[in-house]
């Protein structure tokens, strides 16, 4: 028995070897890598990393407010945008379980009058599959005058009054912010408190977070970030923050990495819903989106909205945290492949830290020659066209890759904007194009021209 004893300690002790031996390193490796994403103007923001419950890296990169250069640093708030569904959902749970409520009652319970709310129930706004209009289509940065302050309920009802079902509730998904701002208005009829009342009690105070809200414009200006939709070497430009009101149960809340942190261990440790509520939500889309990176499993949601992007990943088995909290930024730009490289990093897989890179423009003549189809395997392939004086990469078949640009930095080299991705031409000695290789997660990949 003695000697079965010895051999399970060794065993037990070999893997937590083999798993803590890549962290030992992480955080002077994730600091070397952010401080290059931060050159690259790819992040800036505030990044933390923990594991099995202890923070090991929690640091601030740039600038909060680029016209003062004021820096950002580990207590500045940020918006964390449509992370905020997570919240909402856990907080639409929580009435389940105290008996108020239950997802699977009609939207009419709650909001009689409104369209289509006798075919809708709140399981269907919660996972996105109401067919609901999505009202956030409607605002822009010309709506700045009224967005940038606290509208009234009405407005969004009007919005909403006279759009017809996109497809019977249930049928497809379709991610829509207009199913959480209901559920916002649903959790104030059950409970009899405004919704930011009811999360402040029942989730921001239990697990103390006392530096997240709702109000972010009317936070002291040394206290938050402020957002940009063009961050660079050559341009900034600001971009006007909506009021909470407008983004409310579907995006409304500001916080701190630290704060969600405290949320992060909530998820982990299964705390203010008992586990089989936490597994409905995970299995049901409620708040969440779950996949697997690295053949690791996670649950995730990320938050984008002009000027800020948020990333909030929970690896379970590996009981590792990564938040990422940013101030600039597009509907189409992404922080995602941040994450994705620090997850690398955690498990001890190949990465790159980004480099600063300064586009050129190629002459026609020249771009035209890397256009293609260029083929990995007989799986994947990748059409090069040319559009309005840029390459672009598209995925051969539909599902396969979305539509990337590729920005030269010199004849035969590119690279994609948002992603730490490289792509270099071959040439044969007559100097036509043979294929490229594709350098991306610190790998690279051969892909020859078939025609």
């Amino acid at each position: 028995m003695k000697r079965m004893l010895s051999l399970v300690t060794f065993l037990l002790t070999s893997y937590v070897a083999v798993v803590a031996q890549p962290l030992k390193t992480l955080p002077h490796q994730a600091d070397e890598y952010l401080r290059s994403a931060k050159a690259a103007y790819r992040f800036n923001g505030v990044a933390l990393m923990a594991h099995r419950g202890e923070v090991i890296l929690h640091k601030a990169y740039g600038f909060a407010q680029v016209s003062r250069s004021t820096p950002n640093d580990t207590s500045t708030r940020f918006p964390i945008l449509s992370v905020t569904k997570s919240f909402t959902s856990a907080l639409v749970l929580k009435l389940q379980e105290q008996g108020k409520l239950s997802v699977e009652d009609k939207l009419s319970k709650y909001l009689p009058d409104f369209p289509h709310s006798h075919q809708i129930k709140l399981h269907h706004l919660m996972n996105h599959t109401s067919g609901l209009f999505n009202y956030t289509e409607l605002i822009d940065e010309e709506d700045s005058t009224i967005v940038c302050h606290p509208i009234s309920r009405q407005l969004f009802f009007d919005l909403m009054q006279h759009k017809p079902l996109a497809f019977t509730p249930g049928k497809q998904f379709s991610y829509n912010n207009s199913g959480y701002f209901l559920l916002g208005l649903v959790i104030e009829q059950a409970t009899g408190k405004p919704y930011e009342q009811a999360m402040r009690e029942l989730i921001f105070q239990p697990l103390g977070m006392n530096h997240s809200g709702f109000d972010y414009l009317n936070l002291p200006a040394g206290a938050r970030a402020f957002g940009y939709d063009t961050l660079t070497s050559t341009h900034v430009s600001a971009y006007p923050h909506p009021d909470s009101t407008v983004l409310y149960a579907a995006g409304g809340i500001y916080s701190t990495a630290r704060d969600l942190f405290q949320w992060a261990r909530a998820v982990a440790t299964k705390q203010l819903l008992a586990e089989k509520t936490w597994k409905q939500a995970f299995k049901e889309g409620y708040g969440w989106q779950t996949g697997t990176y690295e053949n690791k499993g996670y649950v995730r949601h990320s938050g984008g909205y002009p000027g800020f992007m948020a990333e909030f990943i929970y690896y379970p088995t590996e009981d590792l945290t990564i938040i990422l909290l940013n101030n600039f930024g597009t509907y189409t730009d992404s922080i995602f492949p941040v994450v994705m490289d620090l997850s690398s990093m955690a498990f001890g897989k190949p990465y790159d830290l980004w480099q600063e890179r300064k586009e050129v423009e190629l002459s026609q003549n020249e771009l035209e020659s890397y256009v293609g189809t260029y083929r990995l395997n007989k799986k994947y392939a990748i059409d090069i066209v040319v559009r309005q004086g840029r390459l672009y990469a598209l995925g051969h078949t539909s599902g396969q890759m979305p539509e990337l640009a590729l920005h030269a930095t010199s004849p035969g080299h590119f690279f994609v904007w948002t992603f730490n991705n490289y792509v270099t031409f071959k040439k044969k000695a007559s100097g036509e194009v043979s294929g490229f290789v594709l350098r991306e997660h610190g790998k690279d990949s051969t892909w020859e021209k078939v025609k």
